[in-house]
């Protein structure tokens, strides 16, 4: 029925109250002014609302519903998916069961939210928050200011980054995580290799699994790291760190200190050059074990040493005066006219010590030089089918056929029979106690020393029995 106020209640069981209203779904409720409820048991209520849908709830001032059991409030805000809900200004709730909260908001996917003013949730249960963020991938999340989430499970906040692919984070300011699974934060970083991370200030990740950080560096091989400042680890597995420091290409190359490039691969660089003249190494470790310096070796030990073979098996403590029989070692007597050196405790520097490896591992020429051989590495994809590690040969040592890798190695340094054998430098000695500083000392009996017109010179007495002495 109409009356003055121009209240017209045309449904079943309707209500309608206020100005101008209309009330024309069954069991429906307009209140207010120019309010039209005409969906069943809907309501609309403030100022030139609607209610279209059933069981659906406007209220504010130009809010719209048009889905069912949807709720709109607030100020031109509509409310168009299943039990959707829009409020604040100019909202959008699209998606079935979304939320649209704020200023100019849209939640268009399902189950999406959005709110702050001006962000979009498109992706199905995507989550747009802050100032023009937009969630634009499946179950995504974007924050902060003009930040994107594009991806499939995608996160990006701060001020305009963006996570374009699936699984990618992005925050900070201006960063983009733009492959599978890359992270992204800081300052200007970029992630463009998949399940890469890049951190700090302008740092770039192009390779898989990549990662940079510090500032201005680069990690563009797989697998690569980048660290510091103005480092670029462009080979696969390569590492740089410190200040302007590249690996030169080579794979597996590790290199620190500044100003300076790697000169082999899977090998260890120490840089220190110049910043307007030419890069260097100071210390180079190489795949072949091979130890480049510029500077000094400092030990607190005093004497060089190598490993040798007892006669009998049996150890041989330090202190001993030792002479060979072929290419092995016992204790030197008084008869012996050649005396080979000491058996050192603590070596400053110890040879043919096989410290690492079975010394026979690797087939060698009559000379030692190892052979090596080529072999084929097939090409490794991402789910998405980019190549992660390209198709390719690699070189590497030929194992000995006799090499038995179930077979546990001990080190020569741990087995009884083989002693640490000094023949140059200063080295503690034993005597029988008549050795005197400044005169010179022989072996006696069973290895131990006694004084003589010629021989080792004799630093000075530690204990009774016991001296300094150089060997040369």
């Amino acid at each position: 029925m109409a009356d003055s106020c121009s209240r017209k209640a045309t449904g079943a069981c309707s209500e309608a109250e206020g100005h101008t209203t209309i009330a024309s779904g069954q069991a429906s409720h307009a209140e207010g002014w120019m309010t039209a409820a005409s969906g069943v048991a809907s309501h609309a209520e403030g100022v030139s609302t609607v209610a279209e849908a059933n069981a659906s709830h406007s209220e504010g001032n130009g809010s719209r519903t048009t889905g069912f059991a949807a709720h709109a409030e607030g100020n031109g805000s509509i409310a168009e998916g299943f039990a959707a809900h829009s409020e604040g200004y100019f909202s959008r709730a699209q998606g079935k069961y979304s939320h649209a909260e704020g200023d100019v908001n849209a939640a268009v996917g399902y189950a999406s939210h959005a709110e702050g003013s001006g962000c979009n949730a498109e992706g199905a249960a995507s989550h747009a928050e802050g100032f023009l963020t937009i969630a634009r991938g499946q179950h995504s999340h974007s924050e902060g200011a003009g930040t994107l989430a594009e991806g499939f499970a995608a996160h990006a906040e701060g001020e305009v980054t963006d996570a374009t692919e699936r699984g990618a984070h992005a925050e900070g300011i201006f960063s983009k995580a733009r492959a599978l699974a890359a992270h992204a934060e800081g300052n200007w970083t970029r992630a463009f290799g998949s399940c890469s991370h890049t951190e700090g200030s302008f740092t770039t990740t192009e390779g898989a699994c990549a990662h940079a950080e510090g500032h201005q560096t680069t990690a563009s091989g797989n697998y690569a790291h980048a660290e510091g400042a103005n480092t670029t680890a462009d080979a696969d597995y390569s590492h740089a760190g410190g200040r302007n420091t590249d690996t030169g290409g080579f794979e597996g190359a590790f290199i620190i200190g500044r100003y300076a490039s790697a000169q082999y691969p899977y090998s260890f660089h120490l840089g220190n050059g110049m910043e307007n003249g030419p890069s260097r190494n100071v210390v180079i470790l190489d795949q072949e074990g091979n130890v480049r310096i510029e500077g000094t070796v400092i030990s607190g030990s005093a004497d060089y040493a190598e490993m040798f073979e007892t006669t009998d098996g049996l150890p041989i403590e330090p202190g001993y005066w030792v002479t060979l029989e072929g290419e092995k070692i016992r204790k030197a007597d008084a008869k012996d006219r050649y005396v080979l050196g000491i058996v050192s405790f603590s070596p400053a520097v110890l040879g043919d010590a096989a410290d690492l490896r079975w010394k026979n591992m690797f087939l060698t020429d009559e000379w030692g030089r190892v052979f090596y051989e080529e072999s084929n590495v097939p090409e490794q994809r991402d789910p998405k089918g980019n190549v992660v590690i390209p198709a390719g040969r690699r070189i590497h040592p030929v194992l000995h056929p006799s090499y038995d890798p179930r077979q546990e190695y001990i080190p020569r340094m741990q087995r009884p029979e083989w002693a640490a054998v000094g023949l140059l430098g200063k080295l503690l000695a034993r005597d029988d106690g008549t050795c005197v500083p400044g005169g010179y000392c022989r072996p006696g009996e069973q290895g131990v020393g006694t004084a003589s017109e010629e021989g080792y010179r004799v630093l000075k007495r530690v204990g009774p029995n016991q001296i300094l002495v150089l060997v040369r």
